[in-house]
């Protein structure tokens, strides 16, 4: 009998490892940059905190840059999976817009960590940096947003404004919200928040000029 024939066969190859493995290592490794910022941060910690050698995660990340930025790339596309999901939903007028910001508020209350890797990812890789989801300029997107937007004013819940003036305001409103939550380390409940961005954003402020004029009778 030749060796050949003689060999054990070994555990089989599983196909999906490899996936898992990346996966891990991403979200170690978000967790860990947040932690400890970019500069800081050893790649040997995050193998550690994985339970891999070094060597590991260099095969699937040759650079300590590559994985910061692998990260990052995820976290958005983590995001834009969930907003599609939520726009894929039959909601209608302004329950289309509460159920968009309430998701995308959701996230990041799941999901710190990423709002203190795109400060980062903004100071260490400054021409790298892609705008997150309701401010992009990628053209996937961009077809996106025509498609929710022009669902928005055939409902007749908002007015025809400029498409992305529209977008502009509400990005910087969530952007700012998510930012004011990390770096002030409030507590924060995003179904909460979301009625207020929403009340000011769908309601506004001023009191209706006929309900106004009639008080002062």
């Amino acid at each position: 009998m030749s060796a050949t024939e003689n060999r054990k066969p070994g555990r089989p190859k599983d196909p999906d490892l490899e996936t898992r493995r990346k996966a891990q290592i991403l979200d170690t490794a978000a967790r860990v940059f947040a932690t400890y910022g970019f500069a800081n941060t050893q790649v040997q910690t995050i193998a550690n905190h994985v339970g891999v050698g070094n060597g590991t995660v260099y095969r699937y990340f040759p650079t300590k840059e590559q994985l910061f930025l692998s990260a990052v790339e995820r976290g958005l596309k983590e995001l834009e999976a969930e907003m599609d999901a939520t726009m894929a939903q039959p909601h209608t007028g302004a329950d289309l817009i509460r159920a968009a910001v309430r998701t995308y508020l959701g996230f990041f209350h799941r999901r710190p960590e990423m709002v203190e890797l795109f400060i980062q990812e903004r100071a260490a890789f400054p021409h790298h940096h892609r705008p997150l989801y309701f401010v992009t300029k990628d053209d996937e997107i961009e077809c996106k947003h025509e498609l929710f937007f022009n669902r928005l004013v055939d409902s007749g819940v908002i007015r025809p404004v400029p498409r992305e003036r529209f977008f502009a305001v509400i990005g910087d409103l969530l952007y700012g919200t998510i930012l004011t939550n990390l770096l002030t380390s409030r507590p924060n409940d995003p179904d909460a928040q979301a009625e207020d961005v929403l009340d000011v954003v769908l309601n506004g402020l001023l009191v209706a000029e006929k309900t106004t004029k009639e008080e002062k009778r």
